[in-house]
């Protein structure tokens, strides 16, 4: 999931639109907006608001995960949060018991010191020759 993100936004709604058979034109009249904006989207010469984004996955009738690609695509978060880890379950399972409050207050905690040694570990083994991180803290 999620692989297209690095391509920016308008690549991956041209992606979801040709792959739905659906013209710029079309596309842009079930969302309410006129042509050119959809084509100066595709092509970069725009940045859409979250709401804009919300109307084209409705027109394109899009499924929440690929509802979520595109609102990241954009830069925005998505709807459901745990849908960006949906290609690592085991982060997945570790957000989901930080978030369960059955767990008690003094473990989650633990978990979460380790997962910043586990972080800060990561950062060191991405340091190149020069000594500066690959990586932004």
């Amino acid at each position: 999931m999620f692989e297209r993100l690095g391509e920016g936004f308008g690549p991956v709604l041209k992606q979801f639109r040709e792959a739905r058979r659906v013209s710029q034109s079309k596309l842009a009249a079930r969302a309410g907006f006129d042509h050119s904006y959809v084509s100066r989207l595709e092509s970069g010469a725009r940045t859409p608001t979250r709401d804009a984004v919300e109307q084209l996955s409705q027109a394109l009738g899009l499924e929440r995960v690929q509802q979520d690609e595109l609102l990241a695509a954009a830069g925005f978060l998505p709807q459901e949060v745990s849908s960006l880890l949906s290609g690592e379950p085991e982060i997945t399972e570790i957000l989901s018991l930080l978030q369960n409050k059955d767990v008690p207050e003094a473990y989650r905690e633990s978990m979460r010191q380790v997962l910043r040694l586990v972080a800060e570990q990561a950062k060191l083994v991405l340091k190149n020759e020069g000594g500066q991180p690959i990586i932004a803290a």
